[in-house]
């Protein structure tokens, strides 16, 4: 189903402006995260106006994930666009185009269900990589989107494990009541970073079995 009204602006912006790390698309929230969802703590707020000298508004969302993995698995998974696919839910495809020395474009098309409705995202950022400091910072340049940026950190845990921290500053657009769209971003936030440890986790376990 095709949408080419109001309606849709507003759906493209609620369900798809919070693109994971800026290159993986949200996972649809009817998906059962279980233990995934453990360790994740998530928290939003509503910024007017999204900063001063803006005329607009804009929805922040903040995530702390920790992780029993170490930051270079983290880092691996985290910048694995163009395999994204294979492990986002509701990700249909996912491309990156180096631009220069660690900065990339980042192309998707996220496949998004609410309801009756199945919608068709297409996403694109630029993407600033400092793998020294595993650090990722993106912008949204093209798309179906509004105004996105994103910030993404790593840092170790004493333990050996790793602390992702995440922020995220999005305009819905004008069809979308932001206290609505605070709630979905929230929903879909959770869900996403559950998808995401899922992977980590999957590859850290591979990584110990294979040494020696």
């Amino acid at each position: 189903m095709t949408l080419r009204t109001p309606l849709r602006s507003c759906l493209l912006s609620l369900l798809a402006s919070v693109s994971f790390l800026g290159g993986v698309a949200l996972a649809n929230t009817s998906v059962n995260a279980n233990k995934f969802e453990d360790d994740i703590d998530i928290k939003t707020a509503l910024l007017r106006p999204c900063e001063k000298g803006i005329g607009y508004d804009c929805v922040k969302v903040d995530v702390q994930m920790q992780v029993d993995a170490p930051q270079e698995i983290v880092w691996q998974v985290i910048t694995d666009y163009q395999h994204a696919a294979q492990f986002i839910s509701n990700l249909k495809t996912s491309s990156e185009t180096p631009l220069g020395p660690n900065l990339l474009q980042v192309d998707q098309v996220g496949r998004v269900g609410w309801a009756a409705i199945n919608l068709e995202i297409k996403t694109v950022y630029k993407v600033n990589l400092y793998p020294v400091d595993k650090k990722i910072v993106s912008v949204s340049i093209g798309g179906d989107l509004k105004t996105v940026s994103m910030t993404t950190q790593l840092k170790p845990k004493p333990n050996g494990g790793t602390l992702l921290a995440y922020s995220l500053v999005s305009d819905p657009g004008p069809w979308a009541p932001l206290a609505i769209s605070e709630e979905l971003l929230k929903r879909q936030a959770r869900q996403s970073f559950a998808d995401l440890k899922k992977e980590i986790l999957k590859r850290a376990n591979g990584a110990n079995i294979t040494k020696p």
